[in-house]
């Protein structure tokens, strides 16, 4: 495969020995190449300024910057990579914010190297991928408001809310239409609509504006 076309990937994690096993589980595939490392979040945005890396693998947990704080930087910056989370733990919190700052996937360390290659392909071509569990999982994770806020939804058409509320329970384009009774092209149009005037860009964040508005339970 040509050198340029691969996918380029930076890798950031305070653990020499997990970027090492990072590497070399996606070098394992011929399409992505890992252009640099980075050990804390506080080198992130000069590493992704040199090396203009397609995906970020980012830690969470890190002991000067932490992954949420380099994710909000990366966002601020014109034409930033993706980012793909990754932590040790089960979902919370700064998973959550995570993908609210712009996270295009979430990954624990100890998933399948396979994940991890998909993951990279998957977010590289400008979609984000979260699994069904983890979806349910981030946005069961999410605290509840006492009142939900439903002011959020005013934007959007009947429809539009119809197809926020089967997105939000953590099914695939495919699925929903089949549900709807209507075409994928047209499910396709309506989350991208919908993603538009809720000022989201993946669907665990339009998950979880239908979560605190209260769409689902």
């Amino acid at each position: 495969m040509n050198t340029d076309s691969r996918i380029t990937v930076l890798i950031v994690d305070n653990d020499a020995w997990v970027r090492r096993g990072m590497k070399d589980i996606l070098e394992a595939a011929p399409d992505i190449v890992v252009v640099a490392e980075a050990e804390d979040g506080d080198q992130v945005a000069a590493k992704v300024t040199r090396f203009r890396p397609h995906v970020v693998l980012m830690d969470l947990k890190m002991a000067r910057v932490g992954g949420l704080e380099a994710t909000r930087e990366l966002m601020s910056m014109p034409n930033p990579p993706k980012v793909i989370a990754m932590t040790a733990f089960d979902v919370d919190g700064v998973v959550i914010e995570a993908v609210e700052a712009g996270a295009h996937s979430f990954l624990r360390k100890d998933g399948a190297p396979e994940d991890f290659q998909q993951a990279v392909r998957v977010v590289a071509s400008d979609h984000a991928l979260f699994s069904r569990d983890s979806l349910r999982a981030i946005v069961a994770s999410a605290p509840r408001q006492q009142v939900p806020d439903q002011t959020a939804l005013a934007v959007l058409t009947d429809r539009e809310r119809e197809v926020l509320a089967e997105l939000a329970t953590g099914l695939g384009n495919s699925d929903i239409a089949a549900r709807m009774y209507l075409g994928e092209t047209t499910i396709k149009s309506h989350i991208s609509s919908l993603f538009s005037k809720l000022g989201v860009n993946n669907r665990v964040s339009a998950s979880l504006v239908a979560y605190r508005s209260g769409l689902v339970t």
